[in-house]
């Protein structure tokens, strides 16, 4: 009887450590089956991800507990099954950490598994230059890409797949400045006027840049704003609309938009017009221009796509160029904006950056040397007269021959000179039209 009972409990510590080893061999089995989902995973992480909540070995479940060594880093459960490792974007140094997975069964056992990731430093893309995008652009790692759209205006080097009349999009390669070493293709552009692309077209393009293989790029949903340069006027928008009732914005602007309302007919008397404008498409944010006056005012109308300059402000809760708001061409407002933010250096002060305007000279201020080889010119930028630009001792192809009327365009660091707004010594003359 002794003997049957010992057999009997030999069998069920053999049973009971079969199942603990066919425990044990599962759990084992979930750990290397999420090992396999993730170690090949990018490292850096600069924005949020998910990851899973559980993993399934046959017919049994083992969920996930996921912790991080950084209290930089948070997790987000969903109903789903899936978890968001929550990362701070925003965070303005480097974060290193290790992302660790701990698998349990039923009976409590556990096992572990860590993989180690970055956040990078936040990557502040607003104000930056096309160049400055570029050059953030090639330090993404394979796989990765910016969280926000960004906005490059470059020349088409290369025609990478024609356009398709059935998915409407081409491909293209684009070349920002001199950057040719740090080329951005345009991944099946859309938009109108894709459709004739071609070598040598000065472009603006806005999308998700990423790294696809090794290739930056704007992905795939990325658009054509148009020929030549369009700046963005969205952070301009959302500035205005973060205006409380009352306030008005601590210098002029300049905004180019399309007439969606006439809020207030023409005025032979008073010489205004008043008129609502969306710009870049955000009819979500529309500006009204208050007894807008200028060449053209009396003769607008909806459709009509125009520049205006002046001080926005929120009225009552209506976000609008203030009375005295003038109209400008529309192909002028990225000039205008620069020659109104130079007009708010203080005297002895420059910009940090070089910029660019086309204005008409409307004074040689000191004729041209043939020992300095250069020439003073005073210059107005989309009819403001009230705002003129000194181009202080001006060189460049064409800059002899200058004269009052031409219009020329011309590049360098606007400063405040004891009260007179220029560019300073070293400005160049890119182009002439006399």
């Amino acid at each position: 009887m002794k003997k049957i009972i010992a057999l009997v409990t030999l069998a069920a510590m053999l049973l009971a450590g079969f199942a603990f080893a066919e425990a044990d061999t599962s759990l084992k089995d979930a750990k290397s089956y999420l090992y396999m989902m993730y170690k090949n995973q990018p490292v850096t992480t600069p924005t949020d991800y998910t990851v899973v909540g559980r993993v399934m070995i046959g017919a049994n479940a083992y969920p996930i507990e996921w912790t991080a060594d950084s209290d930089t880093v948070s997790f987000i459960y969903g109903e789903d099954g899936f978890v968001t490792v929550d990362v701070d974007e925003e965070n303005p140094e480097e974060v290193i950490y290790n992302l660790t997975a701990t698998i349990k069964d039923a009976n409590g056992n556990a096992e572990s598994v860590s993989f180690a990731h970055r956040v990078p430093a936040a990557m502040i893309l607003e104000g930056l230059s096309y160049e400055e995008i570029v050059a953030a652009a090639y330090t993404l790692e394979a796989g990765l890409a910016m969280e926000e759209p960004q906005r490059l205006f470059g020349t088409i080097v290369k025609i990478d797949t024609p356009w398709s009349p059935d998915y409407q999009n081409i491909t293209v390669t684009i070349q920002i400045g001199d950057l040719a070493e740090q080329p951005i293709q345009c991944y099946r552009l859309k938009g109108e006027g894709a459709e004739i692309l071609a070598v040598g077209d000065q472009i603006t393009v806005e999308g998700i840049i990423k790294n696809y293989k090794g290739t930056i790029e704007f992905d795939q949903g990325c658009v054509l704003v148009g020929y030549g340069e369009v700046v963005s006027q969205k952070a301009i928008l959302e500035a205005a609309y973060a205006l409380e009732a009352g306030l008005s914005m601590p210098a002029p602007t300049a905004l180019a938009g399309v007439i969606s309302k006439i809020d207030t007919v023409w005025s032979d008397d008073y010489q205004n017009i008043t008129v609502t404008i969306v710009c870049d498409g955000i009819e979500e944010m529309p500006i009204m221009c208050y007894r807008l006056k200028g060449e053209g005012a009396k003769d607008l109308a909806v459709g009509d796509e125009i520049g205006v300059a002046g001080t926005i402000k929120n009225y009552k809760g209506t976000i609008e160029f203030d009375q005295g708001c003038v109209i400008v061409p529309a192909g002028d407002v990225n000039g205008v904006r620069t020659v109104l933010s130079g007009y708010t250096l203080e005297e002895g002060l420059a910009q940090t950056k070089t910029s660019k305007m086309t204005g008409v000279v409307s004074s040689i201020d000191s004729a041209w040397s043939e020992d300095y080889q250069n020439i003073t010119v005073t210059i107005v930028v989309g009819g403001m007269n009230d705002y003129p630009i000194q181009c202080y001792r001006l060189k460049g192809e064409g800059a002899k021959d200058l004269a009052v009327g031409d219009t020329i365009t011309v590049e360098g660091t606007l400063k405040n000179y004891k009260g007179t707004i220029e560019y300073d010594q070293g400005c160049v003359l890119l182009a002439v039209d006399k």
